[in-house]
C-alpha cells in the first residue's frame, strides 16, 4: 500500500512542482517583484508536501486493488473521451465541455461524479496537441494515476485536474508531441485575470462548502456560468477569463478542512491567478493545467496557515 500511494503521491507532486517551478522562471525573467510572492508560493507547497507524507503511512485494511479501483478508473477513463467529444467533437469548447460533464456527473451519477469530472479534464486537452486516440491514452493513464493517488492529497481542490495534467503530460511524451507555448499578458489583462480568479475561487467554495452542494458541483457551476456569460459579455477577453473561472473553481472545491474560510480562499484565488498569468509560456494544450494551477495554490495557503499558526503559537 505504501508504495501505491507513494507512486500517487510523487506523480502529483512532480507535476504541480514542474509548474510551479515554470511561473517562477518566468517570473523572475519578466515581473522580478511577482516573483516573490510566487517564490514565498514554492516554498510552502514544499512545505506541504512534507506535511502531507503521513497519508503514506496511514492504516489500510483489505486488498490492494479492492474492485472499486476498476470502477474509479472506467469512470475516469470514460469522462476524459465523452469531455474530448463534447470539447473538439461537438465543438462545445474546453471550459463548456468539462462543466458540462461535471453538472451531469453530479446530476445523474454522484457516486462517480469525483472520477467522471476528473477525467472531463483529460477531455480539455487541445488537438493541437493530443488527438482523440491520445486522449483515450491520457485518460488510461488519468485513470491509473487516479488510483494510486486516491489516498493521497484529499481535500485539496484541483488534485482531479493535476491528475488529467499528468495523464497528458506523460501521453504527450510517449507520443513526441510537443506542447504549446504561450506569451504572458499584458498587465491590465493580467490584473482582470487575478480579480476572475478570486472571484470564481470564492464562489465555487460557497457553493461547495456555505451550500453544501458539494465540490464537483460548485466548480461545474462556476465554470459553466463563466463559461457561457463571459465570452459574450467581454468579447475581446472573454474566453481567457473564462478560462480563469473554471480554473479557479478548482480551488473552490477545496474541503474546509484543508481552506477553512472565504478569506484564505480569496488567497489563494490571488496565487492562482498570478501562477496562470506567469506559467502562460509553459504546457500549454495539456488538459488538467488549470487544476494543477489550483492544486499548487491551496497546498501552498493550507501550509503558509500552518506555518503561521506553528509560529505564533510558540
Amino acid at each position: 500500500m505504501i508504495a501505491k500511494r507513494s507512486a500517487g503521491f510523487i506523480l502529483l507532486a512532480a507535476t504541480v512542482g514542474m509548474l510551479y517551478y515554470y511561473a517562477v522562471k518566468v517570473a523572475l525573467d519578466q515581473s522580478p517583484l511577482f516573483a516573490v510572492p510566487l517564490g514565498i508560493a514554492a516554498l510552502c507547497l514544499l512545505y506541504g508536501f512534507y506535511l502531507e507524507r503521513g497519508a503514506l503511512t496511514a492504516p489500510w485494511n483489505g486488498p490492494l486493488f479492492p474492485t472499486k479501483d476498476l470502477y474509479l478508473f472506467l469512470s475516469v477513463f470514460s469522462g476524459g473521451v465523452v469531455s474530448y467529444w463534447l470539447n473538439v467533437g461537438i465543438g462545445l469548447g474546453a471550459v463548456v465541455a468539462a462543466a458540462l460533464v461535471g453538472v451531469l456527473a453530479g446530476t445523474l451519477l454522484p457516486v462517480y461524479a469525483v472520477p467522471l469530472y476528473c477525467g472531463s479534464f483529460v477531455g480539455m486537452a487541445s488537438p493541437k496537441v493530443l488527438t482523440a486516440g491520445h486522449v483515450v491514452l491520457a485518460s488510461a493513464i488519468a485513470g491509473a494515476i487516479y488510483v494510486l493517488a486516491q489516498d493521497v492529497f484529499n481535500g485539496f481542490g484541483g488534485k482531479l485536474g493535476t491528475i488529467a495534467c499528468a495523464g497528458c503530460v506523460l501521453t504527450a511524451a510517449f507520443s513526441g508531441k510537443a506542447l504549446l507555448t504561450g506569451t504572458v499578458p499584458p498587465a491590465d489583462v493580467a490584473s482582470r485575470i487575478i480579480i476572475t480568479s478570486v472571484i470564481a475561487a470564492v464562489a465555487a467554495y460557497l457553493v461547495n462548502v456555505r451550500l453544501g452542494k458539494g465540490a464537483v458541483m460548485g466548480s461545474a457551476i462556476v465554470g459553466l456560468v463563466g463559461g457561457l456569460v463571459l465570452p459574450a459579455l467581454i468579447p475581446n477577453i472573454g474566453a481567457t477569463l473564462a478560462t480563469v473561472c473554471i480554473c479557479a473553481s478548482f480551488a473552490g472545491m477545496s474541503s474546509k478542512a484543508r481552506i477553512p474560510n472565504e478569506a484564505l480562499m480569496a488567497l489563494a484565488g490571488v496565487l492562482v491567478g498570478l501562477v496562470f498569468v506567469y506559467s502562460s509560456p509553459y504546457m500549454g494544450g495539456a488538459g488538467g493545467k488549470l487544476g494543477t494551477t489550483a492544486f499548487g495554490s491551496v497546498i501552498a495557503v493550507n501550509a503558509l496557515q500552518k506555518a503561521s499558526a506553528k509560529l505564533f503559537s510558540r
